[in-house]
């Protein structure tokens, strides 16, 4: 089976990753963090690498079933603001972006990809299968919605 439109990947990829993923402290769909708005951004709480407490992650994601230049130039201008930025799309998809977009991931190490499987095939799960490397804070510009999002939670 395969997705017919990108709000039912982006639906049930959210329905899955939401559920799995604990670190989530607020989200928004289509954030005007850009021009043409994000698909969705979400603050997380995430564990220090040496376990000496948390720090917050910006991740933004964009769905594409098809146009997969537009949705890592998508992915592009998100980075600004992100850091990290996810590139969604289908698990059929998969293929053609291992194929096509290698050199991009050395490039922009903080872009990542997610392949999600139809809810008729594999139970819906979703795999990441490239992933991306968080920026640093003070490589992020500051954002008026993003900052926005954030003060609802904190």
């Amino acid at each position: 089976m395969r997705f017919t439109s990108e709000i039912d990947l982006r639906d049930h990829f959210w329905m899955m990753y939401s559920r799995s993923n604990k670190n989530i402290i607020a989200y928004q769909f289509e954030a005007k963090a850009r021009t043409g708005a994000t698909d969705l951004v979400t603050i997380e709480k995430v564990k220090n690498k040496d376990r000496s407490g948390f720090h917050i992650e910006i991740c933004s994601f964009e769905f594409k079933l098809d146009d997969l230049q537009k949705v890592f130039a998508q992915a592009y201008a998100n980075s600004a603001f992100s850091h990290k930025s996810f590139v969604v799309v289908p698990a059929n998809k998969r293929r053609a972006i291992e194929d096509n977009y290698t050199d991009y991931y050395k490039k922009y190490p903080s872009i990542g990809c997610i392949a999600v499987d139809h809810p008729e095939d594999n139970g819906g799960r979703y795999k990441m299968f490239h992933y991306a490397h968080a920026r640093l804070d003070c490589e992020l510009q500051l954002n008026q919605e993003i900052l926005k999002l954030c003060c609802k939670v904190l």
